[in-house]
């Protein structure tokens, strides 16, 4: 028994005051029902007249299956809860006619029904199995709205609705939409059915939660009709039904037997019916009101035929007999008695009467089309009303639209079938219009509309017949009303068989927000992130390239295709932990522009579309495009980076049709590939050392940040046989033109022999051939304006260092060698200047030049001495200087 857990009652309305030295028990006790293996609701609300559903669930097992279930009441103060009904077929008097309880072992639960409600019936109660009332149980409290309550709850909702008013004047004003979703509106006969099904989110809550179907009041409330509970009311018992289909993510709700007085505003929902999780629906039944009384109606559908009976009576046996169709306030003819045939009905129209004792006549019509909708007058005599009989309204049988339930940002997929009868004409499919127009969406036949452009695919199934639409990217404009049906031409008509569906955009969604555009500069690279459910078992993953309204190349995918003309430039890397994968795709062209989806065998709402721009401008990471590599010999590969990557991860990798793989690599100094860039910018190098065959392949440097890739470059490496003759160098760089000669490879030096200098001046025989002659033609004339110098000068005692050229006098010379040169008999003296460059050759037997002895002399001899010496060393310059032809300078 539970000692505490009654609330005292005070007054006659059933309500209860909450005692707080009660609460610790009493949450004890709900501690312990909680982990009991009963479970129901622990808070029910009813109206005053209205009526409650109560479900209790248990573990099904062989002892509780067969137990006794019951539905009792606490009473204080003795806090003993009165059996009110139970599933021996007990009840108690007091509630005979207003409680029934159904159990359900198979499903393990059991549903308390307790109908005509009334304040008194506030309370708390108990639902339990076994032969007490103080065993295995769950409490639960009923709640029974009285008028002071509701005028209580209109006081609070008419102050939260003030309160609510002045918070949207100051806030912007937001549109909450319910993601359930179904038919806006249901017509039908009296007496005939309908069938409405309602879409809600996937989630495993919803899946599992209750499904109800009810009625609007004039109150504003809406009484259940039928719910996925069990509950049905009486007043629709065995013609409404409710199933629900988790998979699908749908319900569907049957109504049979309708009445004119079914007609009103219902709801499809979730959950509790008060929590406006909730999507409201039109019924409509009853008559046309503009149709005449004595009015057949005949439904058929497309290609079908048609039989319309029209009687007459026998003083019109010998008169002509006709069917018209009504035309505004005309009749056109559709055939007669005569066999005169309307233009719009040659060949498929004919009149048939059983004899002349007859007073029926039959028209039958054949292929009907959809213009032949509409009311048809059966007549006698010669004028077209003359004689009047009968209407007959002739309708096409148009089946509800196929829901299809969509999320924005996220993908759909339309199926149609259209039957064998058009396996071979083209589809198309297009979207209705207010008046009734339908606008192009895509064809078989290669249109696409701008607004689906790149993110719309049509494909044919393995049925005859029938073919599938995907959408991506679903946008909250691309809800509405469908037509898929097949024509010659691939245009909307009348003509032919259609399927119509109905497209719902929930903007409460799950898709995970991706880029609709990336742009990259032709050379350079973009790399686009796809979704996929990692829960799910997404063995494939692929990257296509969309084409046409009904093509997608593969490009790649994670199972090792790729496409013979992306080699090297495109790869997928999985990140399971993450449920994604990234596609990189460098080396881009112009050609590459266009839309590109990433697709997987998952969950359809993960799929997604990307467009790719190609822009002007250079690539932000810059290598050699190829490089070849000598068999044993080391090759180094440089990749420069600028300044905005030096925060990221930079690496190289080895691209594979499985991913590419990373390898090490070295950061080095600065780079000077960037002239505009500080010290950040870096060299990142990959060594292969030695090179062998296996090195050959494609080689990727890019930067990231953690698992975010970004820009990438490409480069291959060709392996070839090393050459003895010829040194390799060990640096594969740039081109000389791209970067500074700092950044540049150092290759090996070629040891100098001795006597290349001449082969070096060879190539400069040309130019000293001409500048020769002109230098001994200014050398001449110095020599001769130092001859009248230094006869002028000849007795000058004081001798400056700027004169020393022409101050000196012939007979100083007559002894050089004890000035320290050696002789040179019929060596004459050239001075060569070439710019800055002085070019200097050896004589045939060149000898050492000798140290001279010391003599101690004075500055004006030490003077003489060195200009006599810079004479002589000049002398032999010359003659050491080649010139064309064997002739002697």
């Amino acid at each position: 028994m539970e000692k505490d857990s009654l609330i005292q009652p005070i007054g006659q309305e059933g309500t209860y005051l909450r005692a707080g030295w009660k609460m610790i028990p009493l949450f004890a006790l709900c501690l312990l029902q909680d982990i009991s293996a009963l479970k129901g609701p622990r808070l029910v609300d009813g109206d005053p007249g209205g009526t409650v559903t109560i479900e209790c669930h248990y573990t099904p097992s062989p002892v509780n299956k067969y137990q006794r279930k019951y539905w009792c009441r606490l009473y204080p103060p003795q806090r003993v809860c009165h059996t009110i009904i139970s599933s021996n077929f007990f009840i108690n008097h007091l509630y005979q006619g207003r409680a029934t309880l159904v159990d359900f072992p198979s499903q393990g639960r059991f549903v308390v029904t307790l109908t005509q409600l009334i304040p008194e019936d506030s309370g708390y109660y108990r639902c339990g199995i076994g032969p007490r009332t103080d065993m295995l149980f769950f409490s639960m409290n009923l709640t029974i709205s009285t008028g002071s309550q509701i005028r209580s709850e209109i006081s609070i909702a008419a102050a939260m609705a003030f309160f609510l008013a002045c918070l949207l004047a100051l806030l912007p004003v937001v549109s909450m939409k319910s993601p359930i979703f179904g038919p806006k509106e249901v017509t039908s006969m009296p007496g005939g059915s309908v069938s409405i099904q309602c879409f809600y989110p996937s989630t495993s809550v919803n899946r599992h939660d209750r499904k109800y179907f009810c009625i609007q009041n004039r109150r504003g409330s809406c009484e259940t009709i039928v719910s996925t509970n069990g509950f049905v009311s009486e007043k629709y018992m065995g013609r409404a039904n409710i199933t629900n289909f988790p998979k699908n993510s749908s319900f569907l709700i049957e109504l049979s037997q309708l009445v004119e007085e079914d007609s009103g505003l219902y709801k499809c929902g979730v959950g509790i019916s008060s929590r406006g999780l909730s999507f409201d629906i039109k019924l409509k039944v009853g008559q046309d009101p503009d149709r005449p009384n004595n009015t057949d109606v005949i439904v058929t559908e497309v290609d079908k035929t048609v039989t319309i009976n029209c009687p007459f009576s026998k003083e019109h046996t010998q008169d002509r007999k006709f069917l018209c169709k009504k035309d505004g306030e005309s009749c056109s003819l559709v055939i007669d008695s005569l066999n005169q045939k309307g233009p719009d009905y040659e060949e498929r129209v004919r009149f048939k009467i059983s004899g002349t004792g007859s007073e029926v006549f039959a028209v039958i019509i054949s292929q009907i089309k959809r213009r032949d909708v509409g009311m048809y007058i059966c007549g006698v005599g010669e004028e077209t009303v003359a004689g009047f009989q009968k209407n007959v309204e002739l309708k096409l049988l148009e089946p509800e639209p196929e829901l299809v339930y969509a999320e924005q940002r996220g993908s759909v997929t339309l199926n149609c079938k259209l039957g064998s009868t058009v396996a071979n004409v083209p589809k198309f499919l297009c979207r209705m219009r207010a008046d009734k127009t339908c606008d192009l969406v895509i064809n078989s036949k290669g249109f696409v509309s701008n607004a689906t452009h790149g993110r719309i695919l049509l494909s044919p199934t393995n049925e005859a017949g029938s073919f599938s639409i995907m959408i991506m990217q679903v946008r909250k404009e691309d809800a509405g009303l469908y037509q898929c049906g097949a024509q010659k031409d691939g245009q909307p008509s009348e003509e032919g068989p259609v399927q119509t569906l109905q497209l719902f955009v929930s903007e409460e969604t799950t898709v995970p927000k991706t880029p609709l555009v990336v742009k990259g500069p032709s050379g350079g690279s973009v790399s686009v992130t796809c979704h996929y459910n990692p829960k799910e078992n997404n063995t494939l993953k692929y990257w296509c390239r969309w084409k046409s309204s009904s093509h997608c190349t593969k490009l790649i995918d994670n199972l090792g295709m790729v496409n013979d003309s992306y080699e090297g430039r495109v790869a997928l890397l999985d990140q399971p932990q993450n449920g994604t994968f990234t596609v990189i795709l460098n080396q881009l062209t112009p050609q590459d522009a266009g839309y590109y989806w990433c697709l997987s065998n998952g969950e359809h709402n993960r799929k997604s579309t990307v467009k790719i721009e190609i822009t002007e401008g250079q690539p932000l990471l810059i290598e050699p495009k190829t490089v070849t590599g000598q068999l044993g010999k080391p090759l180094n590969i440089a990749c420069h980076f600028p300044c905005k990557f030096y925060s990221y991860e930079k690496y190289w990798c080895k691209w594979s049709n499985q991913g590419c793989k990373t390898l090490a690599s070295q950061e080095e100094g600065n780079s000077n590939a960037f002239v505009d860039c500080n010290q950040s910018s870096k060299i990142v190098s990959l060594s292969l050392n030695p090179v062998t065959r296996a090195h050959e392949g494609w080689y990727w440097c890019g930067v990231k940040k953690g698992q975010q890739y970004g820009q990438t470059a490409a480069v291959y490496v060709s392996v070839e046989e090393g050459s003895k003759d010829v040194v390799q160098p060990v640096n594969a760089v740039l081109n000389e033109d791209a970067v500074q000669p700092e950044v540049r490879g150092k290759g090996i030096e070629e040891p100098t022999v001795e006597g290349s200098t001449e082969e070096h001046s060879g190539s400069s025989r040309i130019l000293v051939s001409t500048l020769v002659p002109v230098a001994l033609v200014l050398i001449v004339g110095a020599v001769a304006l130092g001859v009248v110098r230094a006869r002028y000068r000849r007795f000058s005692d004081r001798i400056s260092v700027g004169s020393y050229r022409t101050d000196i006098s012939m007979s100083e010379l007559e002894n050089p060698r004890k000035f320290g040169a050696n002789e040179n008999t019929g060596a004459s003296v050239q001075e060569t200047t070439l710019g800055e460059d002085e070019f200097i050759t050896q004589t045939e037997n060149p000898e050492e030049i000798q140290e001279p002895k010391q003599v101690k002399r004075s500055s004006k001899e030490e003077a003489d001495m060195a200009y006599t010496a810079f004479l002589l060393q000049s002398n032999n310059m010359a003659n050491e200087i080649p010139l064309d032809g064997p002739s002697d300078a």
